[in-house]
């Protein structure tokens, strides 16, 4: 859209009723003003919109896919992900005993959250984004030169011990640190 229609939420709520009704994907619906002004804000959103497989159904222009980023915002939204995920984990962990289950749930949700930064590597480095997990994991590990790889089993895993929670800490924080230091190219 190039503007947000007055009253759109209440025009386009019989919509997601019926998408949610059929069990499909909401699409995304932003104006061209939204996109041109969140560049520098939220680059790591767009980069896993348009890395990710989506199609554009409704309009002969995809606004996303010319989109220029500018590596130092990247970098930086990158560095402030890693250490959110690292003090929000850490936070959830020590506010309370949790079974090993819950400490799955938490670790699924924060690994989660982490993948739009890993992807950010992929533009740092000039490189295609990967298809897969795996591959993302896999190529975010040489990229990085940290070994994540455990990430992706913990994705799966149903219980998780206190001291993967440790190790996946650990792992936030090497990251945070070398994002603190990564060479940016202008």
């Amino acid at each position: 859209m190039d503007e947000d229609p007055d009253g759109w939420l209440e025009k386009l709520s019989p919509l997601a009723r019926h998408i949610h009704k059929k069990g499909l994907v909401l699409p995304l619906i932003i104006n061209r003003r939204f996109i041109r002004y969140s560049l520098d804000s939220y680059p790591l959103e767009f980069i896993n919109i348009i890395s990710s497989e989506r199609e554009n159904l409704h309009l002969k222009e995809d606004l996303l896919a010319n989109l220029d980023f500018v590596k130092s915002d990247v970098r930086l939204q990158m560095e402030r992900e890693f250490k959110s995920k690292w003090l929000l984990t850490r936070q959830i962990v020590l506010e309370g005993k949790l079974s090993s289950r819950r400490l799955s749930e938490t670790m699924q949700i924060s690994i989660r959250s982490v993948l739009p930064a890993l992807k950010g590597f992929f533009l740092l480095a000039g490189q295609p984004y990967p298809k897969n997990l795996p591959d993302l994991f896999a190529q975010s590990a040489i990229i990085s030169k940290i070994d994540i790889n455990a990430m992706q089993r913990w994705m799966d895993e149903k219980h998780i011990e206190i001291a993967d929670v440790e190790r996946y800490l650990s792992i936030l924080h090497k990251l945070m640190e070398l994002m603190e230091t990564y060479p940016v190219e202008p």
